[in-house]
């Protein structure tokens, strides 16, 4: 496949360029479905720590779309193409960073580089994949990330190098892990034949004008200085795994005083690291990607549109794995919560009552800009969760991520229950274009799909169809607006 040229400055050889493209190659039918969205980022060749501050502005074109390789789950997060690190989530869906970076850094300063990220949405991991120019041949350095799914402690890096020159070459690596703590404590420490660097310490937040301590532990691994790649070496794989604790409420007072809660997260991050290394890699990275998957049984589909500025398919999953990515999944989580952020009891019970009430989300513009760094991901999370709420459907929200996605389809389509009636409140002038709606929860009942099909005299036609039955004894019927018509028996 040929990737889209740039629209910046800058020059690349037609080696490096062929050498991204073979490389996107098997991505090729996940980018067309824009189930992997693929970015260039101005980042500078020279200084791999230069990356994008958290406020620093990116200039790009307006038609062109940037999508952040951002991963997280609602505990933690992380952007691939920052330096700022990983942020801690608080009860009002706000973020702060935890001054803790744990990514390994792959470069070298001798030779010259191109580089894309991309977002896999499905798998919920990012990755960056680099082309080193060797004379007329590319070295690559590609590394994925994700933030676990069901062990939402855990971050995990997967690092692949290929060498197809006749000569061997030497990359650097830099990781920075902790800064500015109070208190900060760090030590080696070894697991399953493992290195690993353990920090302790706490740190100051502001929250609400407000001046509080937050108590953490991170384990990191600790690789080498350096890798060296020998000639024709392919696959060279190596793993970095990270654990990270906090305590769960802020906290104030004299920082001695809080010592007792930094030296239990400090042993509960060396237990979860010994469990995590005698698991492995292979095991750890698939309960990661079923639970993903599990997340996007139900989802949303619509038809291209050329016009200017138009919503299209790669900006709606862009958007609806940031909002995931900022919530918990305290349904399929091996530590269940207890409680969530409402103080409710979580269960496989959907409360759909009355949500969504409102006109289609499609046509809010705020809903749909795209972020460009933590912060922004964080802003666009609240500002779909308060219209959500303000709309009916706080008791899905309450659920986790299974929930808010559910809140969102119904929101798309301006579709509302009402004592086991669901109908829609799409204007006839939006259905110009095809629709999709998979699988959504109807009153714990049953899984549904609905179809809006526009045909060549540009009348849109609705389907339903039952996908699932989550009580089979029960019978579904489905009509036109205002029921004029007797209802059809829906059958799966």
């Amino acid at each position: 496949m040929i990737m889209h040229k740039p629209k910046k400055k800058g020059y690349y050889s037609l080696e490096l360029e062929d050498c991204i493209n073979s490389k996107l190659e098997r991505f090729k039918e996940s980018i067309n479905s824009n189930n992997i969205l693929i970015t260039e980022w101005p980042v500078s060749d020279r200084d791999p720590l230069s990356n994008l501050k958290q406020d620093e502005k990116i200039e790009h074109p307006p038609d062109e779309n940037l999508f952040l390789p951002y991963v997280g789950n609602g505990y933690i997060g992380l952007s691939l193409i920052s330096k700022e690190g990983i942020f801690a989530f608080n009860q009002k869906s706000t973020t702060f960073p935890l001054l803790y970076n744990p990514l390994a850094n792959i470069y070298s300063d001798t030779m010259t580089k191109k580089e894309i990220t991309y977002v896999d949405i499905l798998s919920g991991l990012v990755g960056k994949i680099q082309c080193y120019q060797e004379n007329k041949n590319c070295i690559e350095v590609s590394s994925s990330v994700y933030a676990h799914r069901i062990r939402p402690s855990i971050i995990v890096q997967e690092i692949t190098l290929n060498n197809p020159t006749k000569q061997s070459v030497t990359f650097d690596i830099i990781q920075i892990f902790s800064k500015n703590w109070n208190l900060s404590t760090v030590k080696d420490d070894n697991f399953n034949n493992m290195e690993f660097t353990v920090s302790k310490g706490i740190i100051d937040v502001i929250i609400d004008g407000k001046p509080k301590h937050l108590c953490l532990s991170i384990g990191s691994t600790k690789l080498p200085n350096s890798i060296r790649l020998n000639e024709h070496e392919f696959n060279s794989k190596h793993y970095a795994i990270s654990v990270i604790k906090y305590s769960v409420t802020l906290l104030s007072g004299k920082l001695e005083n809080l010592e007792p809660i930094i030296n239990n997260l400090e042993n509960q991050v060396i237990e979860e690291l010994k469990i995590a290394t005698k698991i492995g890699f292979k095991k750890l990275a698939k309960e990661h990607m079923d639970a993903w998957n599990n997340i996007w049984k139900s989802g949303f589909g619509l038809s291209r549109s050329l016009a200017d500025g138009a919503l299209n398919g790669d900006r709606i999953n862009a958007s609806l794995y940031y909002i995931a990515s900022s919530h918990r999944a305290p349904l399929i989580e091996l530590d269940k919560p207890v409680l969530n952020q409402s103080g409710v009891d979580n269960n496989h019970v959907y409360h759909i009552e009355r949500c969504y009430e409102g006109f289609s989300t499609l046509s809010a513009v705020k809903l749909w800009k795209l972020p460009l760094n933590e912060k922004e991901v964080s802003n666009l999370n609240y500002l779909w969760t308060l219209t959500l709420q303000k709309h009916g459907c706080k008791g899905l929200i309450d659920l986790g991520v299974e929930g808010i996605i559910q809140a969102v389809l119904l929101s798309l389509g301006g579709l509302k229950f009402t004592h086991h009636h669901l109908e829609t409140n799409l204007n006839p002038r939006q259905l110009h274009r095809d629709y999709f709606f998979r699988k959504i929860n109807y009153a714990n009942l049953s899984l549904i799909s609905i179809e809006v099909i526009v045909g060549y005299d540009n009348h849109a036609k609705l389907y339903v169809s039952l996908d699932e039955y989550i009580k089979s004894n029960e019978e579904f019927y489905a009509c036109d607006a205002g029921c004029i018509d007797p209802p059809v028996t829906l059958e799966k």
